[in-house]
């Protein structure tokens, strides 16, 4: 009789756990979707300093052209330059996002994506741009924010080798 007494106790309290994890759980995957669908509105608004706002203040990013900035001032330079130039007037689009919590405090998210209304030197215009994002994030003080961003470009596969 008590071990079917500590068996059910057990249940119950697991039973009585399970939402509260799952609600954290919730509660954190809506907050990283928020935190991204934050960074797309700031690009569509060309806004670089909200759009280095959702880096962590130590964050790194590298970008589809190989481009480098550590910390959130260089992000936001880089961001700045890019909207000044090629990104000026284009739009951001995420396809699919993917999120995998390592642990409570760091998240992986994966982002199929494309930019739309980009040009070249000559202001002709440039196909869509589809590339691919994962990005750490982690959470400090409740809040969450990118700690490591890399981005790439989706490229056709290389040709089947000469018979």
């Amino acid at each position: 009789m008590k071990s079917f007494i500590h068996a059910l106790t057990t249940a119950l309290v697991l039973a009585g756990s399970t939402p509260l994890v799952l609600t954290a759980a919730s509660n954190d995957e809506a907050a990283v979707r928020e935190h991204c669908a934050s960074f797309v509105a700031a690009w569509n608004h060309h806004d670089a300093k909200a759009m280095a706002a959702t880096w962590a203040e130590d964050g790194n990013l590298i970008n589809p052209f190989g481009r480098t900035a550590s910390g959130r001032a260089e992000i936001e330079k880089l961001l700045s330059e890019e909207h000044a130039t090629a990104m000026k007037g284009t739009t951001y689009n995420v396809i699919a996002t993917t999120i995998q919590f390592v642990s409570p405090t760091v998240a992986v998210t994966d982002w199929s994506s494309e930019i739309n209304g980009m040009h070249d030197q000559t202001g002709a215009a440039l196909p869509v741009f589809k590339h691919h994002v994962v990005a750490v994030m982690v959470k400090k003080d409740g809040h969450w924010s990118s700690a490591a961003v890399r981005a790439f470009a989706d490229l056709p596969p290389p040709p089947p080798p000469a018979k």
